[in-house]
């Protein structure tokens, strides 16, 4: 079989939740075990489709459109090949899907960590992160002021650090906003030193 990159990601793919209640999204998409989505890629005349799951093709789905139950937890390539009525083959387009292990959210976040440049613990670690790619993160001291901002994505995990400068030792207050909809995380977050 031979495919285009399968491994570019073009936002090609556009996401309905099942009935296609709450309206549209682009990829990635973000899931929990157990769930069903509706995917689809706008039709060509006379059209068929090859859909696949990390490589291995979904039998029984030949249409712009595919329904998937997603039940196991990890990260899942999905793509799309259109292939005309003449039978020349169209781009792969393909996005990614996050399959959370249960429904609310998934993040580790630790309550303390220790900037003090011993090599543990130096930096705000959360686990599970990749499962949430378009997330931000703000951090705000005791009176409300916003001290920190992370990338989207929490590409580089927090310091202890403001605009260069290290904070003291104190208890900070988080935001951690999620992509897709999903209610912000708020708590806070100790530096020991």
């Amino acid at each position: 079989m031979i495919r285009n990159n399968p491994y570019r990601l073009i936002s090609g793919i556009v996401l309905f939740i099942t009935l296609r209640v709450t309206g549209q999204m682009t990829m990635p998409d973000t899931v929990f075990v157990g769930q069903t989505r509706q995917y689809y890629v706008d039709p060509g005349p006379g059209s068929i489709y090859t859909w696949w799951i990390d490589g291995v093709v979904q039998p029984g789905f030949t249409s712009n459109e595919f329904e998937h139950t997603w039940n196991s937890a990890k990260t899942y390539l999905l793509e799309v090949l259109e292939t005309s009525a003449a039978g020349c083959p169209g781009t792969v387009r393909s996005g990614l899907v996050y399959v959370n292990p249960e429904k609310g959210i998934s993040l580790i976040i630790p309550e303390a960590f220790s900037p003090n440049g011993d090599l543990i613990n130096d930096f705000w670690n959360i686990g599970n992160i990749n499962l949430y790619p378009g997330l931000e993160i703000y951090i705000y001291n005791r009176w409300g002021q916003m001290v920190w901002k992370s990338g989207r994505g929490y590409p580089i995990p927090w310091d202890g650090r403001s605009e260069g400068s290290e904070l003291p030792s104190d208890s900070y207050h988080y935001l951690i906003d999620l992509p897709n909809g999903n209610k912000p995380v708020t708590g806070s977050i100790t530096i020991l030193k």
